[in-house]
């Protein structure tokens, strides 16, 4: 069964992600509670069927989400949403959202577990309004076994040209894992430093090369990225270089430097 737009926009469990600073090398002391804030990109599939045995008047589309979250790094989410249609739980012509499990993959880490709370009230078939549900942790395995923890979640989703429905998931709360400390240190790029090169006689550009590179206390070495990247060719006057370098538990270090070209 297909469903209106008013059915999916769905909120759900929220996770308050920590803000880092922008500034190369910056930290925060490790905790065994990650105050959380996660936006996953979502897909819903209305086609999907409800499990044998369920009532004609639920509706189960099956979601899939993916992201960044600071404190954990790249996560999947596989959930499936439990809509009611009309009585007992509501009136003829409205819905409401259930109860359900999801879960997160956090990549090379392990899962984290949540149970999704249903809705306090029931809504329109047609109605786009938006609402907020509360969530706890449940469990988890690798890393996070013996995870806990509880929030709100909010999602909005629109239909698609390929009749699927696509938007996002917030996460808003807390997340503890009982002896064990989330990664918040950023990691810390060198050989950001402003640059002088003169271009040769009626050239009107020179090219540059520089050596960036980042180091974090967990993972060691990572990527350093700057744009635009050495070796490029740099016009006659002042460019500014951004780079940036991100370690497994998404937390991330930026700076910038100039690089000015002489005639």
């Amino acid at each position: 069964m297909r469903l209106r737009a008013g059915w999916v926009v769905l909120t759900t469990a929220s996770v308050t992600l920590a803000t880092l600073a922008a500034a190369p090398g910056w930290s925060r002391p490790a905790a065994s509670q990650l105050d959380l804030r996660a936006r996953l990109n979502v897909v819903l599939d209305n086609a999907v069927p409800c499990p044998p045995g369920s009532p004609a008047s639920l509706v189960c589309p099956a979601g899939t989400g993916e992201g960044v979250v600071t404190g954990l790094g790249a996560v999947t989410e596989t959930y499936t949403v439990l809509l009611h249609r009309g009585p007992p739980f509501c009136t003829e012509g409205t819905i409401k959202r259930l109860g359900y499990p999801a879960r997160w993959v956090v990549a090379n880490k392990g899962e984290i577990r949540f149970a999704v709370a249903e809705s306090a009230q029931c809504f329109g078939e047609f109605d786009l309004g938006t609402s907020t549900l509360a969530f706890t942790v449940t469990g988890g395995t690798g890393i996070y076994a013996g995870a806990s923890g509880s929030g709100t979640v909010f999602q909005t989703a629109s239909p698609s040209s390929d009749g699927k429905f696509r938007g996002a998931r917030e996460w808003n709360g807390t997340l503890t894992v009982p002896g064990f400390d989330f990664d918040l240190t950023a990691p810390t790029l060198t050989g950001v430093a402003n640059k002088t090169a003169k271009a040769k006689k009626g050239a009107r550009s020179a090219r540059v090369t520089f050596k960036v590179t980042a180091q974090d206390d967990k993972d060691g070495a990572v990527p350093a990225t700057c744009v635009p990247q050495s070796g490029s060719r740099f016009r006659v006057g002042r460019t500014v270089v951004e780079c940036s370098a991100t370690d497994s538990s998404a937390n991330a270090a930026s700076a910038s430097f100039k690089t000015t070209v002489r005639r």
